[in-house]
């Protein structure tokens, strides 16, 4: 029997809400929004929580034309708490915490960081709670994000699916996105030491279904990129599993896509979303730089 691609008709819960601060505007029906009104370089508390209530209602939220620099990327992000960990970059000259995610236009590859479905550094015992992205330089075409929403895809599995991998734990690993990116492109994205390599590499177990720790949700927390086992079980018992539900979670139908352009500020929860980095713009510059939030222990 073929698989059949699930429309969740009924179960779409991205609606704006009333803000007094900030105005939100859907992207899509599964997740993401446009937040406009907003100059995060100056933004006061009451919009921030305003902002913050969005990014978790959303998932994914964006803001257009935002001039910042490093400094104001930096003091944006520590609003939400610590610098998490990054595994594969020591940051740029004076601020260690902002990373550049840069493609020249000379260079060809196979494999980009980011380009497969995947929540950041799941690999660590405390992954990110909160990534940003700021766009510099953007391609004329190509070069765009989705995310996935792994909320509405735990909430569309059936009853029987949910009670037999809620007591699982997956392995996070980035054993098999190393091995990947060295046989398409002859080697890897660096980590940033040996330390952080082997974090990355043993990886951590963590519940295959989480629960957010502010909205109290719950939402499948699986990838294509580094989820690689499920504790006590075979590799042979927990592939079938696993790829069945990394392929659920990225279904169409709890997707957004968003279309870059300079300035824009775009900020997503990693405990309740994947996303996912296009490598379509050979020939044209792509520069942005991410900061991440530490994250608790997954629950």
């Amino acid at each position: 029997m073929d698989d059949v691609r699930i429309t969740p008709s009924g179960q779409f819960d991205n609606h704006a809400r009333e803000y007094a601060h900030i105005e939100a505007r859907p992207l899509a029906a599964a997740m993401g929004a446009e937040i406009v009104g907003v100059d995060v370089r100056t933004i006061d508390d009451a919009a921030f929580a305003e902002l913050s209530d969005a990014l978790f209602h959303h998932k994914m939220i964006y803001l257009r034309g935002q001039a910042i620099d490093h400094g104001d990327h930096e003091r944006f992000t520590r609003r939400f708490g610590p610098f998490g960990t990054d595994a594969y970059t020591k940051g740029v000259d004076g601020h260690p915490d902002v990373q550049p995610v840069i493609k020249e236009a000379a260079t060809r590859s196979k494999a980009i960081f980011g380009g497969s479905w995947h929540t950041d550094s799941a690999f660590l015992p405390r992954p990110p709670s909160i990534s940003t992205l700021f766009s510099v330089e953007i391609p004329p075409f190509g070069g765009d994000t989705a995310w996935a929403n792994s909320v509405l895809a735990y909430r569309m599995l059936s009853p029987t699916m949910q009670r037999m991998i809620a007591p699982l734990r997956v392995h996070m690993s980035a054993v098999a996105n190393f091995a990947t990116q060295i046989r398409l492109n002859g080697a890897a994205t660096p980590f940033s030491s040996d330390d952080a390599r082997s974090q990355a590499i043993d990886g951590a177990y963590h519940p295959l279904v989480r629960t957010h720790p502010v909205t109290g949700e719950q939402a499948l927390y699986v990838d294509e990129s580094y989820a690689v086992g499920i504790e006590g079980m075979t590799a042979a018992e927990s592939r079938p599993l696993l790829t069945f539900l990394a392929a659920h979670v990225t279904q169409h139908a709890f997707t957004c896509r968003l279309r870059w352009e300079p300035g824009m500020l775009v900020l997503w929860d990693n405990r309740i979303c994947l996303h996912h980095a296009s490598n379509d713009y050979d020939g044209y510059r792509r520069e942005l730089y991410r900061t991440t939030v530490e994250g608790e222990v997954p629950a």
